[in-house]
């Protein structure tokens, strides 16, 4: 079929150590989203999240040690001005581990900010917590919307 797209060949396989690793990482915060969301003002949340700080920890080694073998193992220089150059970078599985990581990490700590900030506030933050533990700025949005809300309206 002529003009038709021709499909990509499919990626790769990841080595071993880097799919558990990606599994590890996913399923690391998978507890604390569902005690935030599930039931927000209990003991057992609490206690979890006062215990966060570690599994930041651990985050911030992963992302650290793929980034690092992503760069050394690429050679290239990435222009992060351009998505191509972006792009190319993130087709190796190092690379691609070191975003998700950061996603990962970045989405778990704003999640416990607004926890927090509901609790103080005395009121619920659900959808916005599953927002955000699913598509990250759009769940900050809505919490920041339903913040300045009742502001805006006077």
């Amino acid at each position: 079929m002529e003009g038709a797209r021709q499909a990509e060949p499919a990626a790769p396989e990841a080595p071993a150590h880097l799919q558990r690793a990606w599994s590890a990482v996913n399923f690391s915060t998978l507890p604390f989203w569902i005690a935030m969301i599930v039931a927000p003002r209990s003991a057992p949340t609490r206690w979890l999240m006062e215990r966060v700080a570690p599994l930041h920890a651990v985050l911030s080694v992963v992302y650290s040690v793929a980034l690092l073998t992503a760069v050394a193992r690429s050679g290239e220089r990435v222009d992060f001005t351009r998505l191509a150059s972006v792009s190319r970078a993130f087709r190796q599985p190092e690379a691609m581990l070191a975003g998700w990581t950061h996603y990962i990490s970045f989405d778990l700590f704003v999640g416990g900010w607004i926890w927090r900030r509901a609790l103080a506030e005395g009121r619920s933050a659900r959808l916005a917590l599953l927002l955000t533990w699913w598509a990250g700025p759009a769940g900050l949005g809505l919490f920041a919307a339903r913040s300045r809300l009742p502001r805006w309206l006077g």
